[in-house]
């Protein structure tokens, strides 16, 4: 009986000892890592990049405001890429004759052209006995385009698409028309541009993917 007894605790120790050799296998075979990808786009073939100045449907300051966040963005990501603020030197839209002359004229390698669109602001106002709250929301959208400044060609194109809130409106005498509480353009729309910026440039960044080991 105890013969027995001491055969059973042998072959349960086996089977146990089975179990954590297959579990560490299969962690093994089922392990990820995480790699380091370059930037889809790199701007380090060209020697000079020309920026110019991003168009823009609101304030004046906005247009200037989204090309300096999108070169601080690409620098960033790329340090040493060298551009030439060409500020608002062709209008929109632009062909390929004027990119190809562009080109000659300031000796550019590519050229960078944006448009920001913002929209109407959308109100939610809420009201009840005893009080009312107002939020608006605001929507902007980037296009940005690279072209090739020797042949004309399109080389990178990308649209960002954001929504963000409005952290002070009121209501005018009508009580239905939202208007911004707010006059500095960086304090109204940087959050908003920003955001844009950094979801538009993520072709120009490192990322991680996850892969087996």
């Amino acid at each position: 009986m105890i013969t027995t007894r001491k055969t059973s605790q042998k072959s349960r120790w086996r089977l146990y000892g089975c179990l954590a050799i297959a579990v560490a296998l299969l962690w093994g075979c089922s392990g990820t890592k995480q790699v380091l990808m370059p930037p889809k786009f790199v701007l380090k073939e060209f020697k000079r990049i020309g920026v110019i100045e991003f168009t823009a449907n609101a304030e004046q300051e906005l247009g200037p405001m989204a090309t300096q966040n999108f070169m601080q963005a690409l620098q960033s990501a790329q340090p040493g890429t060298r551009f030439l603020e060409l500020g608002k030197v062709a209008p929109a839209p632009i062909d390929f004759k004027t990119i190809k002359a562009l080109g000659r004229e300031y000796q550019v390698d590519a050229l960078i052209v944006g448009d920001l669109v913002i929209s109407s602001v959308k109100p939610e106002v809420k009201l009840s006995v005893k009080s009312m709250s107002a939020k608006a929301y605001i929507e902007g959208v980037l296009k940005t385009k690279i072209y090739e400044t020797a042949s004309g060609a399109t080389l990178w194109t990308k649209s960002s698409t954001r929504q963000e809130r409005v952290a002070k409106i009121s209501l005018n005498s009508l009580g239905k028309i939202p208007n911004f509480g707010i006059s500095d353009p960086k304090e109204k729309y940087g959050n908003l541009v920003t955001g844009l910026v950094h979801h538009n440039t993520h072709d120009f960044r490192s990322y991680y993917v996850t892969r087996k080991q």
